[in-house]
């Protein structure tokens, strides 16, 4: 099993239910596990827990990847298959691809992503 992890934060804009960005983000995990190194994927919707009173909460989703090691080469293969970027995503779909295209209020959604790099040997309740 995979021990890194991709994460994906994200939030449709005011306008755009979660309802129809998730549909969007469905259909979207098929590229994205189509790349080499991508294992699985696992969608969440963020509820507060724990906070600190003042840290602001800009996040509503979030994507668990499970990845190869050589996260750098996972990175790289995003680039050639023009899945890093809302702009290549674009020229992916010019190019004939047929996946989902990027909706009308996608320049609203926000995106955070981080490459998780396993530290030690997972741990296991007893």
């Amino acid at each position: 099993m995979a021990g890194n992890l991709q994460i994906v934060f994200s939030t449709p804009g005011d306008s755009v239910t979660d309802e129809e960005f998730d549909a969007w983000y469905e259909e979207h995990l098929d590229e994205i596990l189509s790349i080499p190194g991508f294992r699985s994927a696992q969608r969440y919707a963020l509820q507060p827990a724990v906070t600190d009173p003042g840290a602001p909460m800009p996040w509503r989703r979030l994507v668990v990847y499970e990845v190869d090691d050589d996260t750098a080469a996972l990175m790289a293969a995003m680039e050639e298959t023009n899945l890093a970027t809302a702009d290549s995503y674009e020229e992916r779909k010019d190019a004939g691809d047929d996946g989902p295209a990027l909706p009308a209020w996608w320049g609203q959604v926000r995106f955070a992503s981080y490459n998780c790099i396993a530290l030690g040997e997972k741990v296991h309740s007893a």
